[in-house]
């Protein structure tokens, strides 16, 4: 059996404030992800990077919009499962949405989307939840980054945030 028919692969975007607050941290069902794939959670909340990180934009002329890097959460116990976060603000984005994307053991597929189904239900706004084999590990490679993307004020550069037992282990060089 090919090795990457036993994983599943998700895709998910909702607004950061649907996951993660800096008063409360990161929802329940987040903090269930993060226990499901064993990936040790970052010490910081997901909303807190997410600001962290548009705190050191905010001297550019658009701040946070038309920027943002990937954080890849790699799983404690198996190299080919993650939680990656895209932290990507398109300029026509009002909602400060995020991309959730993962790549997950068969065995926890079902599990895995029950989670994402209760946070695009409960979200203010969503997109469509993406089953299947996506193609995100093979985006998601180290060395496919820093990338071009596309957006709506023109092409800007992304980079990638590796962690492993959730400290940071890897990432490519800051714009």
């Amino acid at each position: 059996m090919n090795r990457s028919t036993n994983y599943c692969e998700f895709k998910l975007r909702v607004p950061i404030g649907d996951i993660s607050d800096d008063t409360f941290g990161d929802i329940d069902v987040i903090r269930s992800l993060f226990a499901t794939l064993y990936v040790t959670p970052p010490e910081a909340s997901l909303d807190r990077l997410y600001e962290q990180f548009y705190d050191y934009t905010a001297a550019h002329p658009n701040g946070r919009k038309g920027r943002g890097d990937v954080l890849i959460f790699a799983s404690d116990a198996d190299d080919e499962c993650f939680m990656a976060i895209d932290m990507f603000d398109d300029v026509t984005d009002q909602m400060n949405t995020v991309g959730i994307e993962l790549r997950v053991p068969r065995d926890c597929a079902d599990k895995v989307r029950g989670l994402l189904q209760s946070i695009r239900s409960s979200a203010e706004v969503s997109s469509a939840l993406l089953e299947g084999d996506l193609g995100i590990k093979e985006s998601l490679a180290a060395e496919n980054f820093p990338r071009h993307v596309q957006g709506h004020g023109g092409v800007t550069i992304q980079h990638a945030q590796f962690f492993r037992r959730g400290c940071l282990v890897y990432a490519t060089s800051s714009s």
